[in-house]
C-alpha cells in the first residue's frame, strides 16, 4: 500500500528511475554506452559515459532534432568534465590544485561560477558542504580507492589543509589558495552542475520536457513528464536492495541522493564510509541515506552531501530557512522509517508501509 503526500521524494542509491509507462530504467543493463533507443510512445533515451558514471537524457522524439539536442546536452557534460575533473592533469581544477597556493590562477566562467556557488552552499550549510576535503580523501585512502585508517598525526596534518576560508575568489575571475597544498574536489556537486548546464542546452533548443540523470545519484526533471503526470521515480532501499521503499513524482526540479554503503571499509567491526565530515576529519556517521529535492540539480547534490554529514538537525534548520527544499532521510538507527523534512509543491511522494 502506498501513502501519498505533497512533500518530496527519496532516490535511494542505486535507484531505479521510471516514468508512468516504465519508459526509463536505470539498472545494470544500461551501464554501457548505447545508441539512441526509441520507445513505442515516441520517447527516446540517449546515454554516454562521463564523470565515472552513465549520463542519460530522455526526451520525446519527433525526429532528428530532439536526438541532436540530446547529444549536444551530453557534449556539454563532456566539456564540463574536462574542466572540473581532478583526474586529468590538464583540467582547470587540477591547475588550481597545483598552482593556486603559489599565485592567483585565472579560471573560466564555468569554474568560477561553480566556485561561487560552492562558497555560498558552504556558508548556508554551516560548513558541512566543503569541496576542500581532498587532503582528507587522500589520508583515508579513498582517492586511490585503497581505504585505510590514518594515524592521528596524518589525520591532523590533513585537517590543517581543509577549509573553504582558505580560498579567495577575485573579481577578475582569479582564484587563490591560502593554504599549502590545498586540494579541491567537485565530487559532491559536479554531476548536478553538469545536469543543470545540460538542461540549459536543451532549453536553448526549445525542449522543455525531459529527464536527465547521472549514475544512480542525481536526477533533473524538466517539465511535467509524460501525460503531465510528473516523472515517476522508483525508490530502492539502500541496505535491503531488493526492497522498494516507494516512488516519487518530480516536476521541474532536481533530486540527489547521498549514501556510502558502496564505498567504505571496516575496522574492529565498525564501518567507515567515503563521505568525510570536513569539520572533524572523520567519515560521517548516523545517516544511512538522504535524498534532497531542490530547484536545481547542483543544489540538491550539495545539500544531500551536507545533510548526510550534518544529519536531521542540520536538514531541519536549513529547510526551515529555505522554501522549496525537501529531504528524506533514513537514519542508521532505524532502517524502516524514513524521515521527511521540508516541503515542495513540485514533488509528491508515495512511501510503502
Amino acid at each position: 500500500m502506498y501513502k501519498t503526500q505533497n512533500a518530496t521524494t527519496m532516490n535511494y542509491a542505486p535507484a531505479r528511475i521510471l516514468n508512468r509507462r516504465q519508459l526509463l530504467s536505470l539498472d545494470d543493463a544500461w551501464l554501457s554506452d548505447r545508441p539512441p533507443e526509441a520507445n513505442a510512445d515516441g520517447w527516446i533515451r540517449i546515454s554516454r559515459r562521463a564523470m565515472a558514471c552513465r549520463f542519460e537524457v530522455v526526451v520525446a522524439s519527433e525526429g532528428d532534432q530532439e536526438i541532436l539536442a540530446a547529444q549536444e546536452c551530453l557534449d556539454e557534460v563532456d566539456r564540463l568534465e574536462s574542466i572540473l575533473t581532478i583526474f586529468r592533469s590538464e583540467s582547470e581544477a587540477s591547475l588550481l590544485n597545483r598552482e593556486a597556493d603559489l599565485h592567483p590562477v585565472s579560471v573560466g566562467v564555468e569554474l568560477y561560477e561553480l566556485l561561487q556557488f560552492c562558497q555560498r552552499m558552504h556558508r548556508e550549510t554551516e560548513g558541512a558542504f566543503d569541496i576542500t576535503t581532498g587532503a582528507l580523501s587522500e589520508c583515508w585512502g579513498f582517492k586511490e580507492r585503497k581505504p585505510r585508517f590514518p594515524t592521528s598525526e596524518v589525520l591532523e596534518a590533513a585537517r590543517e589543509r581543509v577549509g573553504f576560508h582558505f580560498i579567495s575568489l577575485g573579481q577578475d575571475r582569479t582564484v587563490t589558495f591560502h593554504s599549502r597544498s590545498l586540494q579541491i574536489n567537485f565530487g559532491g556537486v559536479g554531476k548536478g552542475y553538469a545536469l543543470d548546464r545540460g538542461a540549459s542546452s536543451l532549453r536553448a533548443r526549445g525542449i522543455d520536457t525531459a529527464l536527465l540523470s547521472s549514475g544512480f545519484s542525481s536526477v533533473l526533471a524538466l517539465g511535467d513528464g509524460p501525460e503531465d503526470a510528473g516523472w515517476l521515480i522508483g525508490l530502492r532501499h539502500p541496505v535491503f536492495k531488493d526492497r522498494r521503499m516507494g516512488a516519487v513524482r518530480l516536476r521541474s526540479c532536481g533530486m540527489a541522493t547521498s549514501g556510502q554503503e558502496e564505498q567504505g571499509f571496516e575496522v574492529d567491526g565498525r564501518r567507515y564510509g567515503h563521505i568525510l565530515d570536513p569539520r572533524t576529519g572523520f567519515p560521517a556517521s548516523g545517516v544511512a541515506s538522504v535524498s534532497v529535492i531542490a530547484d536545481s540539480a547542483a543544489r540538491a547534490d550539495s545539500l544531500s552531501t551536507a545533510f548526510f554529514i550534518g544529519g536531521a538537525e542540520l536538514a531541519k534548520r536549513y529547510c526551515n530557512e529555505h522554501e522549496g527544499i525537501v529531504a528524506i532521510m533514513l537514519e542508521a538507527h532505524d532502517l524502516s522509517h524514513p524521515v521527511v523534512i521540508g516541503s515542495c509543491d513540485r514533488v509528491s511522494v508515495e512511501t510503502s508501509e
